[in-house]
């Protein structure tokens, strides 16, 4: 008998050291992270129903979307927790009033110090404040891209981002875009709230990309639009520009460095590969450089690099 009523004492004890502790840890909380440029970094923090915690990490001032964190684990005042998707951790003390969270964030490029306080009703940050519209649109069978619109006014400008981003990732460059544009940004396949197919070479080939792009012009009735594309955003661009050149009234190519820029005439794999990671992909797979030529069937209105 003395054996079973220590057992359920220690099953009450620790029991109620993790409800204290989620008490103490669970909510909002928000921070900002960097040197020079500051990014600001929301941490939620929710009980989960097997005894541990479910958190998610938000930069909201890259993206909206939210970055799965693993490993959160409360020891007294002791806070640890890590973002395998980005390579991160973090290590920290909660104060004694549970109202602050000191420590430091590290990833492959370096330490940072990041210190989260509690967020209020009154204090909280919105996750997504650029002002702009957001839908889904259908690009193949049972795959849907997310698909936001800034508005403006003139030409259609449509944004596309780099590996590793979403098209949040503009929410603050493109509304200067909409004085001479109405500016739109796709999150590609595999990213973000997009569809994730299986990690195959078919389904993120950069041909396959690139109709998906197509796709969605064609959708939202979009003639004639540019098309901007950041680092490996250049390979859509180039299967686009070589196959569709009638689509587009140009193309600019931003930090297109590698095989992703039109200037690299030589053919080859870019030797990207991929994984899985919370149903999302980390990069994409199998994605191939193609000549850019638009010698055969026409030719854009200009081309640049930046």
């Amino acid at each position: 008998m003395r054996t079973i009523r220590f057992f359920w004492a220690v099953v009450f004890i620790l029991t109620a050291e993790f409800a204290a502790s989620a008490q103490r840890i669970t909510g909002d909380w928000q921070g900002t992270i960097g040197e020079g440029r500051k990014f600001r970094v929301i941490l939620k923090v929710e009980a989960s129903n097997n005894g541990g915690f479910r958190a998610d990490l938000y930069s909201i001032d890259q993206s909206s979307t939210a970055i799965p964190v693993r490993s959160l684990n409360v020891n007294g005042s002791d806070v640890t927790f890590e973002a395998p998707i980005i390579r991160g951790a973090f290590k920290g003390m909660l104060s004694a009033d549970g109202n602050s969270l000191t420590g430091a964030w590290t990833q492959p490029n370096g330490g940072f110090v990041l210190n989260f306080v509690r967020a209020t009703k009154e204090t909280a940050w919105a996750l997504d404040q650029s002002p702009h519209k957001v839908s889904f649109v259908q690009v193949d069978s049972e795959i849907k891209l997310e698909v936001l619109d800034w508005g403006g006014s003139g030409r259609p400008l449509v944004l596309l981002a780099g590996l590793g981003n979403d098209a949040h990732v503009f929410d603050v460059f493109a509304p200067k875009l909409k004085t001479n544009y109405h500016v739109y940004g796709i999150t590609r396949r595999g990213f973000g709230a997009s569809a994730t197919p299986a990690p195959t070479e078919t389904n993120y080939s950069a041909n396959r990309l690139g109709d998906d792009i197509v796709a969605v012009l064609d959708a939202l009735k979009l003639a004639h639009p540019v098309l901007v594309g950041h680092s490996i955003a250049g390979e859509e661009l180039s299967s686009i520009g070589t196959r569709h050149p009638q689509r587009v009234a140009g193309l600019v190519y931003l930090d297109a460095g590698y095989h992703y820029a039109a200037y690299d005439k030589t053919p080859q794999d870019i030797g990207i590969g991929f994984g899985a990671a919370d149903g999302k992909l980390t990069r994409p797979a199998g994605l191939r450089h193609r000549p850019f030529d638009f010698t055969a069937t026409g030719r854009a209105d200009f081309i640049g690099r930046c």
